[in-house]
């Protein structure tokens, strides 16, 4: 007897809020352990789910050539693989994959940055084309992490109380997702982009030690000012230094991406907020009012790309009540610059402008890709008759299996919707 038990109910587990899973369940795919927090597959859940599964592993097999093996998930069983095969194999050692525990893993080398940042592109176009097949909202955010050159995150929309859920952000104009820490790769015009050069000008700003006070007492929008964000970084060996990170005066630093500045530019140093007696010894009594111009030796600088190219920018003074106007990229100050701003909610959409709201976004997977150095690992190499060959770089992948699936019951409808209507 061949009939697969499928324990329909029309009664939703209790005190779940997860959508998918209550799909899931009532469709007799699945069990949920509510004091374990286990979800058990039945046999038709389980055929779904290895059928997604092997859906994924044949077309990255096909357009990407990643091979698939059944071994320990651990970095080290991959990676002696990739040493064992890749002088002889070259191209076919070079990229791996396996399921374990509900989780499709993929490892893969490249020769350089570059070539790290196309594989692992490609990668996430093969899971996408399958991924949209069963979830349509399906996409992904594109991340700064440290210890990354590349990270995205592959995301579709959910409730609050989801599981693998996190907090998002979407625009309801376009429907982009963001969250966070989302990379920002937008063209942004430079304020005042129309303006000539005016003359520094020292201020009198008694008082005005915020970014609402000074606009308050000089009649200005916050994106005419810069605002700074002073940090202690702490090197391996102890030693300190101070950062002084700016950002342009309506937008916020985000600390993970400053992070990740910091580990590209001080390896395996942490930072935490510069403490009153530090500011002191470098710039005197001025908190409330440090600017870029003047800074004192010893200080690193770094800036939003919201600010290059910028003309007349007020700017703290460096001295207690006073501040600058004025003040011109390139000519008064040019640090070095990255990807600093955090993205929050009411912030208008890089794509068409809308305000952007808050949203629940399940997580379904990541793809990174970084040099091996960067982390302390081991850089793949071999030599052969044309000498040493060496990978430094490194990308992966891990798709929760779990999290599809529950997305695959969440969006069934809306599947069902889009088969209708796709013709229209």
């Amino acid at each position: 007897m061949r009939e697969l038990f499928i324990p329909e109910t029309k009664n939703p587990p209790a005190k779940v809020k997860d959508a998918g899973l209550i799909a899931l369940v009532m469709e007799g795919g699945g069990a949920y352990n509510s004091k374990s927090g286990e979800l058990i597959l039945l046999p038709i859940g389980r055929s779904t789910l290895n059928s997604i599964a092997e859906d994924l592993g044949e077309a990255l097999l096909e357009t990407n050539g990643i091979q698939q093996i059944d071994c320990s998930d651990s970095d080290e069983s991959v990676s002696s693989l990739a040493e064992r095969y890749v002088r002889d194999h070259g191209e076919k050692a070079l990229s791996w994959m396996l399921v374990s525990g509900r989780k499709l893993k993929l490892w893969g080398w490249a020769k350089d940055e570059e070539d790290a940042k196309m594989r692992a592109s490609s990668a996430a176009d093969t899971i996408r084309s399958i991924m949209e097949r069963y979830i349509p909202d399906f996409d992904y955010l594109l991340e700064v992490s440290p210890g990354t050159v590349n990270r995205m995150v592959g995301v579709c929309r959910t409730g609050k109380g989801s599981l693998h859920e996190m907090e998002g952000l979407m625009c309801p104009g376009c429907e982009t997702y963001f969250h966070r820490d989302s990379a920002y790769v937008y063209e942004t015009e430079p304020v005042n982009s129309g303006c000539g050069m005016e003359d520094v000008r020292d201020v009198h700003t008694p008082g005005a030690h915020t970014i609402p006070l000074l606009c308050e007492q000089l009649g200005i929008d916050p994106s005419q000012t810069l605002k700074a964000m002073l940090y202690t970084v702490i090197s391996p060996g102890g030693k300190k230094s101070l950062l002084f990170a700016m950002i342009r005066g309506d937008k916020n630093i985000s600390i993970n991406k400053l992070a990740a500045y910091i580990d590209s530019k001080f390896r395996g140093a942490v930072f935490r907020k510069a403490e009153s007696e530090e500011i002191v010894s470098s710039f005197g009594e001025v908190a409330g009012f440090c600017g870029p111009i003047g800074v004192p030796e010893g200080v690193h600088m770094v800036a939003d790309r919201s600010l290059v190219g910028g003309k007349n920018f007020v700017v703290g003074g460096n001295r207690p009540d006073y501040h600058r106007t004025g003040c011109c990229w390139g000519r008064d100050f040019e640090p070095d610059t990255a990807d600093l701003l955090l993205f929050e909610e009411s912030m208008p959409c890089p794509e068409c402008g809308t305000p952007m709201v808050p949203v629940q976004l399940r997580k379904i997977c990541t793809i990174e890709c970084y040099g091996s150095e960067m982390r302390g690992e081991s850089v793949l190499s071999c030599r052969d008759k044309d000498g040493e060959r060496r990978w430094p770089y490194r990308w992966k992948a891990e798709v929760s299996l779990e999290a599809l699936i529950l997305s695959f019951y969440e969006k069934k409808e809306k599947r069902l919707r889009n088969e209708i209507f796709k013709d229209d």
